[in-house]
């Protein structure tokens, strides 16, 4: 084992027997080989732990961190930053168990970050394909740090899977930000003035499927928690912190269960976020959840009417609101 790798792969995989060998292959055969590849094995009832481990046996440069428990998404977020802690590589290159790294990642990503000492994160293009490996479309990505950051509030700039970035040991995830600690912490480096890069050609070919956790999750969950993100960074910018720590991550996540007490607060970001996103399902919900709590506030009625108004012409009108 390398006590001083160039690089440290860190992964996460629960029951990823499916595609594990093709993302483990993709890793193990890199052009650049000085790295360790530390694999948080998150208690998978599959056959995932003992093809892992065939392969820690044939190959010394695989670290297993074996979980006792899983904990679903918040336990992946858990895994990332066990790996940030344990990692001893210069560098830190993700990866996800159900993806294909190009041959060539590593070679670039750390030829680029070696000629640009300023840029303290690469990224790349990234290609997607299906769950049978073939290629659907290809996802550009901003390329220089100015055009990024520009863009970053409006769209996530920077493709998870595929980054590549210095080892600074005060660099970790917010483990209560779920669906989007990527995000969070890209907005918490831009406020500490660290930059960006993306290589022009894709790097790794990022699978769709159906049936992977953050799908099957309500949309409406994943698009609060994006626009808590973008809240805290708002928050960064005019006060120099942002309001994390009071953060009750539960309350989203149990936002649309009616016996779930949720402040009025919590209920109107909710409400406001379910317009802007064209999600009257989930509005009706909770508005019955503030009749239900709060029958006598008045500031939930702007969203009773909207909901009255014909639906071709709401997202015009919500758009006038919500600038």
């Amino acid at each position: 084992m390398n006590l001083h790798p160039s690089i440290s792969v860190i992964m996460s995989v629960y029951n990823g027997e499916k595609y594990l060998k093709q993302a483990v292959d993709s890793i193990l055969k890199q052009t650049f080989a000085e790295f360790e590849f530390i694999i948080i094995e998150d208690a998978s009832t599959d056959r995932t732990l003992e093809i892992l481990e065939h392969y820690a046996s044939q190959d010394p440069r695989i670290i297993i961190i074996k979980k006792e428990k899983n904990k679903g998404h918040q336990g992946f977020i858990e895994n990332l930053n066990i790996g940030l802690k344990n990692a001893k590589g210069k560098y830190i290159a993700r990866m996800d168990a159900d993806d294909i790294s190009e041959l060539d990642r590593f070679e670039k990503q750390i030829d680029f970050l070696q000629k640009n000492k300023n840029i303290f994160m690469v990224g790349s293009d990234i290609q997607f394909i299906d769950e049978y490996g073939a290629n659907l479309k290809s996802l550009p990505a901003y390329k220089n740090n100015e055009e990024i950051q520009k863009n970053m509030f409006k769209n996530i700039s920077m493709f998870h899977p595929v980054i590549f970035f210095r080892n600074n040991k005060k660099v970790f995830y917010r483990e209560k930000m779920y669906y989007c600690e990527d995000y969070d912490l890209y907005f918490r480096l831009m406020t500490e003035n660290y930059k960006f890069a993306n290589i022009p050609e894709s790097l790794l070919k990022y699978r769709i499927l159906t049936d992977s956790i953050s799908r099957k999750d309500n949309k409406l969950t994943r698009w609060l928690f994006v626009e808590k993100a973008r809240t805290f960074f708002l928050e960064q910018q005019k006060n120099g912190k942002d309001s994390y720590e009071t953060f009750e991550s539960e309350n989203i996540l149990n936002i649309l269960k009616l016996d779930h007490h949720n402040d009025t607060q919590d209920l109107l970001f909710a409400a406001k976020i379910s317009l802007k996103y064209q999600d009257y399902d989930s509005l009706n919900i909770i508005l019955t959840k503030a009749k239900k709590y709060f029958p006598n506030d008045n500031k939930f009625n702007v969203f009773r009417w909207y909901l009255k108004t014909p639906k071709f012409i709401l997202p015009y009108l919500t758009k006038l609101t919500l600038r």
